[in-house]
Parts: C-alpha cells; sequence; structure tokens
C-alpha cells in the first residue's frame, strides 16, 4: 500500500509540474503613458525602462536531472512623454520622421529629444566609404550610428546616404551613386547585420534636373526594394507625377517624403488623392518648414544660419517671439487641409540641420511651434500625427550588438585645415568624394592616429 501511494503521489507533481508550464505568466508589453502623466528621461534607466518579460526555457540540473523553470527579463522601451508642455498644446509623445543628424554630437542631441518628448526618430546619417569594423569613430559615418544605438536601444531608425547632397551630387546619379549606396550598404551589413540600416535618405532630388522617376533614379530604388528597406526623398510641385508613377511601380517598398511648402501649396490636391490612393507613401511636416516666413526669405532655420552660432540664435528666437501666433496660423493653414484629407498619412519631423539649431533655445522652439500646430488638428488626429502614424509604419529603433568596438571620440579636438590637409596628402585622397575604400581607411586612420574630428557640413534640404 504505501508504494502504491508514493507513486500516486510522484504522478501528482509531474502532472502539477505541467500545468505550471502551460499556465506561465504572459509577456508584459511596454504601453504609452496616460495623456497627463509626464516623465522625465534624466537617466538611461528612465529612457529605456523595462518591463519583465517572461520567457519559460527547460534545463536540466547536472545533479538531479530534473527539469527547471529559468525565467528571463527583456528589455523593452517604454514611452515617455515631454518634460518640456505648453498650455493649450499637444504635449504627448513625439517620433521625429526627418531628423539631419550630424550637426551636434549625440549626447547633447538625446538631451534634446528627451525633454522634448521625442521617442523615436529616422536619422538620416551621413555614411561613406566601406566602412570597417576597425575604423568606427563616435562622431560620425557608421560608427556614430552604433555607438548611438548602443546608448540608446529602440529609439534610432538609421537611413543613410553618401554625405554630400543637393546639386553637387547629381553628376554621380547612375552607376557611380548607385555603387556608393551598393558599396557602403554592403560593408555596414557586415558589420551591424541585415536589420540595422532601414533605408536610404534624404535623397535630395528637389535639386536635381532629373524627373524623380528617371532610370538613374530608380536604379537606387531598386537597390532599396531589394534590400527590403525604405526610402526617403523630397520631390517637387512640377514633377508631383513623378511620384505617383514611382509608388505604383514599387508597391512593396515604402516612401517617405516632405516639401518645401510652396511646392506643397502648388501640388495639394494631387499629393492627397496620390497619399489617399496608394498605401506604401507617407509625409514628413517638418518644423523646419513650420517655420516659415515668405517675406524674410523662408524657413528660418535656414534663413539665420551664419558662421557666428550666436547671431543666429539671438536672430531667431527674437524673430519666434515676436511671431509665434502668426507662424502658428500660417502653418496651419498650409498643413491642416492635408492632415484633414489623410491623418493616417501625415507624420512629424524637426529637418533641423544648421548646428545653431541645436541649441536649446532654438531647438526647444522649434518643437514648441510644432506641439501648437498639432493641437490646431483634429483631437484623434494628433497622436497619429506626433507619433502613432510613424510608429505603426516605421516602428521603434535598432538594437546594435554590444560587442561591435567603436572609438570615443568625445575628447578630441576638431581636425585644423592643416591636420586634414596632411592626410589627404599621405592618403594621395583627391579633392573629390569619389574616394577608393583604401584611400577612406587611410584617411580615417591618418585621423585617429592625430585624434582629432573631421568638421561634418550639413546639407539644406
Amino acid at each position: 500500500m504505501e508504494k502504491k501511494v508514493m507513486v500516486f503521489l510522484a504522478i501528482l507533481m509531474i502532472f502539477g509540474y505541467g500545468c505550471a508550464t502551460e499556465n506561465a505568466p504572459p509577456t508584459a508589453e511596454s504601453l504609452p503613458l496616460p495623456e497627463n502623466e509626464t516623465m522625465q528621461p534624466a537617466t538611461e534607466e528612465i529612457q529605456s525602462e523595462t518591463k519583465e518579460e517572461i520567457k519559460e526555457e527547460l534545463t536540466i540540473n547536472e545533479k538531479s536531472a530534473i527539469p527547471e523553470l529559468v525565467v528571463k527579463k527583456k528589455e523593452e522601451f517604454r514611452i515617455f512623454n515631454p518634460v518640456l508642455t505648453y498650455d493649450g498644446a499637444y504635449n504627448g509623445p513625439l517620433y521625429g520622421t526627418s531628423e539631419q543628424v550630424g550637426s551636434a554630437s549625440m549626447d547633447s542631441y538625446f538631451n534634446l529629444l528627451d525633454r522634448n518628448g521625442i521617442n523615436f526618430f529616422i536619422g538620416m546619417f551621413g555614411i561613406s566609404g566601406e566602412p570597417a569594423a576597425d575604423t568606427l569613430i563616435s562622431d560620425q559615418g557608421l560608427g556614430e550610428v552604433i555607438d548611438a544605438v548602443q546608448k540608446h536601444p529602440y529609439r534610432i531608425i538609421p537611413f543613410f546616404n553618401p554625405g554630400i547632397g543637393g546639386e553637387e551630387v547629381e553628376q554621380y546619379l547612375g552607376e557611380t551613386l548607385t555603387g556608393w549606396y551598393t558599396k557602403t550598404l554592403r560593408a555596414s551589413k557586415v558589420i551591424t547585420g541585415a536589420d540595422f540600416i532601414r533605408g536610404f535618405g534624404e535623397v535630395e532630388t528637389q535639386e536635381w534636373q532629373a524627373r524623380h522617376n528617371d532610370p538613374k533614379v530608380r536604379q537606387l530604388i531598386d537597390l532599396a526594394q531589394n534590400n527590403n528597406i525604405h526610402f526617403m526623398f523630397h520631390p517637387v510641385a512640377s514633377k508631383i507625377s513623378d511620384i505617383k508613377n514611382i509608388v505604383e511601380a514599387y508597391p512593396d517598398t515604402i516612401f517617405l517624403i516632405h516639401m518645401y511648402r510652396e511646392d506643397l501649396a502648388n501640388s495639394m490636391p494631387e499629393l492627397i488623392k496620390i497619399l489617399k490612393e496608394h498605401d506604401n507613401i507617407y509625409f514628413s511636416m517638418d518644423a523646419a518648414h513650420i517655420l516659415f516666413v515668405d517675406s524674410l526669405g523662408g524657413d528660418l532655420v535656414y534663413v539665420y544660419d551664419s558662421n557666428n552660432k550666436q547671431s543666429s540664435i539671438n536672430k531667431f528666437v527674437s524673430t519666434y517671439d515676436s511671431r509665434e501666433k502668426s507662424l502658428i496660423n500660417d502653418a496651419l493653414k498650409a498643413y491642416k487641409p492635408l492632415v484633414d484629407a489623410v491623418p493616417d498619412k501625415v507624420m512629424w519631423g524637426t529637418e533641423i540641420g544648421p548646428e545653431y539649431a541645436f541649441d536649446p533655445e532654438v531647438f526647444d522652439r522649434a518643437v514648441k511651434i510644432s506641439r501648437f500646430v498639432i493641437a490646431g488638428f483634429a483631437p484623434e488626429s494628433q497622436e497619429a500625427v506626433g507619433y502613432k502614424n510613424a510608429l505603426r509604419v516605421f516602428g521603434q529603433g535598432v538594437v546594435a550588438d554590444a560587442n561591435i568596438k567603436v572609438i570615443y571620440t568625445g575628447s578630441w579636438p576638431e581636425c585644423s585645415n592643416s591636420e586634414t590637409g596632411a592626410c589627404d596628402t599621405s592618403c594621395e585622397t583627391p579633392d573629390t568624394n569619389t574616394l577608393t575604400a583604401e584611400q577612406d581607411a587611410c584617411f580615417l586612420n591618418c585621423l585617429i592616429r592625430k585624434q582629432c574630428k573631421e568638421v561634418v557640413e550639413m546639407d539644406v534640404g
């Protein structure tokens, strides 16, 4: 009788263990905070708060050979609200979809993002040549992206261009330009994996004589499609029909566009029709174009760019503070018809490039006016434009292997002309953007030995 009882109890223990496995706690998901709750992301722990995601695995205990339940934690990003809020404005999370990174250090840039509630951003990074694992530096190129992603996982959606733009790049349009993108993308994948680079852009087609759907431009789109990544470009009103041709020719590729205010006004009906009829194209409404005064020359962020940083800041702040209400009203007239017509297709970004504009006095005002403009849209459209549309389409940011080594250049001074000149001479680099992989690697290694940072200029777009 005792023997039968012992066997019965053993069976009960095994059955009970199986039930416990089937009824494990569900996976916890990261959710947006309530609208009336603010959260100051002053530390990395707050920026990327974790919630426990329970995963069950059976392992064998070497001594007892009895299955054990192992609980693992997985990091998840928790959406946060802004520290800076304004009465009467939209004060929810933001997702930047047209971010011209490069003029500010990533550390100071993330301070701006955190205080302004910008959770995620599509970064238009300049990456040239064929990145190599031993020349990754934290202030430019692929190294800058990896370093930032390692520090801020889930927040960056990396796009890239060759680091030059505007009219200058059109001379390389075709096999040369496509070759640059191909080599850079291939080399980047070797270092970061296939899913790290998420798109090409900004492709500054607004500066080119070629049609937006020219076969040479479509080479780049073919490359994006073949690698299952997105494509961001800047069209003009006179070529609006090209957009329709492109999105119909590449139905499986996601396209993101933005436009100057004049081009938007001159193509609004056609653009709305394209956005309504095609699921693979979206529009970024950017702060740099919201901040527009025709009589002063257009986009204030670029109008006031100069070699005198403090003078640029002062002029911008003075103009903004004296014209805030009219700037908001004018922007609403420009963008509200678009949002009312296609509220699920419009996203928000900054499109800020000049170095002075990353000063908090300028950047914070650019976000401030954006929040007041978003508040002028229908209540159900505000979160959609602010972050939900972009999050739905482009998702959270990427992560990077912590084992990828990036040389930190934060304490290095900017290279002098003589230092960069010496590197050009020793590496025999021509006065052109078409460097060979060997020349590019030689130049980077030269700067690394000198421990100085090359000054990178941003394009206007």
